[in-house]
């Protein structure tokens, strides 16, 4: 139930968002009962004061306003005053409509004198017409402050005036110098109006508040990707005027924090090209340009808005420090070395599907013709190109991997190819030697074949018909021996008909073709890899929870294993873990029906999952979810001294998987 406060010592309660001050205890109870029939949250409050009443409302305002209210209800005279105080409130007022002084001109028509009608503003028109028609001696006096308000009083007795017509603060006065007194009293309509605004405006006031809250965040966010990138920034408007600049920019152009910010860009870049961009309204991308000694490459990009350039903004990346970065994948890429570790005695299974799949692998390796491996990711494509190489007579030689998906189109090609001494700015001194170059006698796997970019598609493709190659930066070619395998969890035939894959490619490098089935295909082969990882985990403490590991795959036998080996591997890991460090005392059926559950949403959906979708398993979801598989993947880099395949291994995925992760999130070696 509502409480009247009738005290501000009362207002050390929570108050309510929309508060209401009365000037009179029955104004009061009024909105009392209205508040209580529409189920309002709304406080009213009443000075204690009959001789300062106004003074005694804007404490309390005061008061209010500093407990969270947002908007105050109060009548016109106080509202104004509040309002006029210039406290961080909406104020509504309750205006006086004609049916407010029906019952008062009642009375005043049977007056014989002059009617006083006193008001805080001018006395609405309905009032002086009705009085009019009623041949009432009216005279309407307004006031603005207390002393006008005794002012006023005073002045209809010099007028002769017989009764005054108005608010509380008149009524004091009119006590004072013997004047009869009506107190009008708002209406139900009225005060209704007013409750209803205020609720429009503390609406009004939320969503604001939202917006800017939203707004905030979004800046705070631009001001985080601005300031803790590792590109340099600039934005400048039409006339070239730097809006922009962020701290690494700032350390490029060699300027203090903030003093770039107005100036004319070509006071801080003496040789900018970005009023180029303003003019002919094109991006400019890779560019590169010395800045006060600092050798950039940059990107200009147009801002236009209704074919207008609004301004250009401008990102800088400092060349040494590309190199820098190179140099970190290039080593990540080597650090494998060039040696096959599997065999096919290897690779685990007993199915039909396997031993056949083996079989056909056998029989390419005694063949020196390219092999194109398909299979979904998880199936051990790289298992099977390296047992091929170790069952050829290419085994004595270098077995050199790389993942396709993992580079830019131009570190790609002097990572395949190598290049020359001087082919580009930061090439290294003596050149560099390709991956082709170094699989000379031996095999090169190159993973992710669909995801090779177009134009080195052609480069490939001309090496595979030549058997020679050219580095970049030079015209001398050179002839290279090596067996080529490839991988792809894509349907090439379907990349070639969106001419993502060149159609003359995909038939070089398939000249043989492995499918490495599915586990879900491969029958009782589930049982016999999950009891190899369960023995590998648990080692000599296997024994004892044998049993219950046999029952929970035989649970989950009609799980299609949409991660394919991994997936099984990191799910036998899991319960091995869960298995030594908690025993039998694990609910491990709500582990098994949580698990299997997946296999219905998953069915749903079109095509096969990937192994990174499964392959790291969290209850986080959404962003939390990103942020969390972030933060384990640069764990386990920094933890395994920055080793692709390390790093691989401990997260329980591929190699593939985690340059693709990688690459995702744009974690930089």
């Amino acid at each position: 139930m509502i409480q009247i406060e009738q005290s501000i010592n009362m207002l050390n309660k929570r108050v309510t968002e929309i508060s209401l001050i009365a000037p009179t205890i029955q104004l009061a109870q009024k909105t009392r009962n209205i508040i209580e029939q529409r189920n309002e949250e709304i406080d009213v409050f009443v000075p204690i004061s009959k001789e300062d009443t106004l003074n005694d409302a804007l404490r309390i305002a005061r008061n209010l306003v500093e407990q969270g209210a947002k908007v105050i209800i109060s009548r016109k005279g106080t509202a104004s005053a509040i309002i006029e105080s210039k406290l961080n409130v909406s104020v509504v007022a309750i205006n006086s409509i004609l049916s407010d002084y029906i019952e008062s001109i009642e009375v005043a028509k049977y007056e014989n004198g002059i009617i006083a009608f006193f008001s805080y503003g001018e006395m609405t028109d309905d009032v002086k017409s009705l009085c009019s028609m009623l041949d009432i001696k009216a005279k309407y006096y307004t006031f603005k402050t207390d002393k006008d308000c005794e002012r006023i009083v005073r002045q209809s007795l010099s007028d002769g005036a017989v009764l005054g017509i108005g608010g509380v603060m008149t009524q004091k006065y009119s006590e004072v110098y013997n004047l009869k007194h009506i107190t009008i009293e708002n209406s139900e309509v009225s005060i209704t109006s007013a409750i209803e605004t205020a609720k429009q405006i503390l609406q009004v006031q939320k969503e604001e508040s939202k917006k800017q809250n939203e707004l905030k965040v979004q800046l705070e966010r631009y001001k985080a990707v601005l300031n803790f990138t590792h590109d340099a920034i600039i934005a400048v408007d039409e006339k070239g005027k730097v809006d922009v600049i962020n701290p690494v920019a700032e350390q490029i152009v060699k300027t203090s924090p903030g003093y770039a910010v107005g100036k004319n860009i070509d006071e801080i870049i003496h040789n900018t090209s970005m009023f180029d961009t303003i003019s002919n309204k094109e991006k400019q991308l890779n560019q590169l340009m010395e800045i006060n000694g600092t050798l950039v490459s940059t990107n200009r990009i147009p801002i236009v808005v209704d074919d207008k350039v609004k301004g250009v903004v401008a990102t800088f990346q400092d060349i040494k420090v590309i190199q820098e970065n190179e140099n970190k994948i290039r080593r990540s890429l080597h650090e494998k070395g060039l040696v096959a570790r599997y065999h096919f005695r290897d690779i685990k299974g007993e199915s039909d599907e396997i031993k056949n799949a083996i079989s056909i692998a056998k029989s390419y390796a005694s063949s020196d013709s390219t092999i194109l491996i398909q299979g979904e990711t998880g199936t051990g494509k790289e298992l099977f190109a390296q047992s091929i190489h170790n069952s050829s007579s290419r085994k004595g030689g270098p077995f050199v991997a790389i993942n396709c998906a993992s580079l830019s189109s131009n570190l790609l090609e002097s990572e395949l190819f190598g290049y020359v001494e001087g082919a580009f700015t930061g090439a290294i001194k003596g050149g560099k030697i390709g991956l082709f170059e170094l699989a000379h006698k031996g095999t090169i796997f190159l993973d992710e074949i669909g995801e090779i970019p177009i134009e080195i598609q052609a480069q490939l493709l001309r090496v595979l018909q030549e058997k020679e190659i050219r580095k970049v930066g030079s015209v001398v070619k050179t002839p290279v021996d090596v067996r080529v395998i490839t991988a792809t969890n894509k349907n090439l035939i379907d990349e070639m008909k969106s001419k993502s894959f060149r159609e003359d490619l995909y038939y070089r490098v398939g000249v043989l073709n492995l499918t490495v089935p599915p586990l879900r295909e491969r029958g009782g082969d589930v049982m016999l890899l999950g009891r190899f990882f369960f023995d590998k985990y648990l080692g000599s403490e296997k024994t004892k929870f044998l049993s219950m590991f046999e029952y929970i795959m035989k649970r989950v036998n009609s799980y299609k294993w949409y991660g394919n080996i991994r997936e099984l591997q990191n799910f036998v890991e899991r319960i091995s873990v869960l298995m030594k460090y908690h025993g039998n005392g694990y609910d491990f059926e709500q582990l098994v029906s949580s698990f299997i559950s997946k296999d219905y949403n998953i069915s749903n959906n079109e095509g096969s999952i990937e192994e990174d979708q499964v392959c790291i398993q969290t209850s986080v979801n959404g962003n939390d979810l990103n942020k969390w598989e972030a933060e384990k993947i640069a764990s386990a880099l920094k933890n395994n001294d920055l080793s692709i395949q390390r790093a691989a291994d401990a997260l329980g995925i591929s190699r593939t998987t985690l340059w693709r992760k990688m690459k995702q999130y744009n974690i930089k070696l």
